[in-house]
């Protein structure tokens, strides 16, 4: 928790170099593979960014509204904290496409009958995503996002989202 504050203060700082902020919501469909079954908690997303010249930082917090079972075996995200380095496209005809590297640390709490696993697991590393975005007409600095974001992908486990929402530029 102490990392995300900081990653947080240090986005709130780069404003004075930035010259466009923004904030986005977005609802979440997290698929989380482990070794080829399944399962698919849905989450929000908030995200926190400065921009400047198609280039920004991005700050994001996700948290599961609702778990998944398998096998009578109950899968909940806690919590994922990731930071970005996003790549933006000019915006054409009101549409613009976001190109995402960075790092991510997702906390999933795993619980079941006694004899099965409980437990609560980290996953940390390389994260990546690409979105699409349309300005909003008759809402100024408003557009809706489609976006594609895998946060880890390694040891038979594969997190990945499909994300749907809005961002706000100030």
């Amino acid at each position: 928790m102490e990392k995300t504050l900081y990653l947080l203060l240090f986005c709130a700082s780069t404003q004075c170099f930035a010259d466009t902020a923004y904030i986005g919501v977005d609802y979440v469909l997290p698929e989380m593979a482990i070794s080829n079954e399944d399962v698919k908690p849905k989450s929000t997303a908030l995200r926190l960014g400065v921009s400047n010249n198609n280039m920004a930082f991005e700050a994001q917090y996700l948290t599961a509204n609702e778990k998944d079972n398998l096998y009578r075996i109950e899968f909940d995200i806690e919590k994922s904290a990731a930071l970005f380095f996003v790549m933006q496209s000019d915006v054409v005809n009101g549409f613009g496409l976001d190109v995402s590297v960075g790092y991510a640390h997702t906390d999933i709490t795993v619980n079941g009958p006694e004899e099965t696993i409980n437990d609560e697991f980290q996953y940390k590393g390389f994260a990546w995503g690409v979105a699409m975005h349309q300005d909003i007409p008759y809402l100024n600095n408003t557009q809706v996002r489609l976006g594609y974001q895998s946060l880890y992908d390694k040891d038979d486990i594969e997190i990945t989202a499909i994300s749907l929402g809005f961002t706000y530029q100030f």
